[in-house]
């Protein structure tokens, strides 16, 4: 199964980055009083970010260490593999833990964890991230995904392996 690779950066990402640092230079040159009231602010509600980060950051290694051995053996397990593609089963596997990894290197998941609730994965997370990786790992086509019966009902990772698994194969994948 191929890995998930992100594309670099490109030119129009550069040049919006490159607008942002010249809009925020001339609001500093242009508008001192302005600029330091701005910064201020972000800086409180980064803080404020960066406190809620790290008690998420504690309930997910709490989370993990009650795991302490799991692997994906035990995911697996969870699954009829005669009736759902092991390929999508990895892939889901693999890339929850990829996008828990800063918390918690392989994090043991499970079937039943709780997407958000559970595994503090929020919206963008999921519909940005997840989602694209584990189609292009899979093959599997989001061609449709509105007729899929967990369409609008993905709570838990098992409900994103059986979304998957109800996915069409994509043309494009051999």
């Amino acid at each position: 199964m191929p890995k998930f690779t992100r594309r670099a950066a490109g030119p129009a990402w550069w040049l919006l980055l490159s607008l942002l640092g010249a809009s925020v230079a001339y609001v500093a040159i242009a508008e001192p009083k302005t600029f330091v009231s701005v910064v201020a602010v972000l800086t409180v509600l980064f803080a404020l970010a960066h406190l809620q980060g790290k008690r998420e950051e504690r309930k997910l290694l709490a989370l993990a260490a009650a795991r302490k051995g799991q692997t994906i053996c035990e995911f697996a397990r969870d699954f009829d593999a005669r009736a759902v593609d092991t390929w999508i089963i990895r892939a889901v596997y693999e890339q929850l833990q990829a996008q828990l990894e800063p918390m918690h290197p392989a994090f043991p998941v499970r079937a039943e964890d709780r997407l958000k609730e559970d595994l503090l994965l929020d919206d963008d997370d999921l519909d940005v991230d997840l989602v694209q990786e584990v189609e292009a790992r899979t093959g599997r086509s989001l061609d449709g995904s509105t007729d899929n019966p967990y369409f609008g009902n993905v709570k838990t990772v098992r409900d994103l392996v059986l979304f998957f698994q109800s996915q069409p194969r994509s043309s494009r994948a051999t």
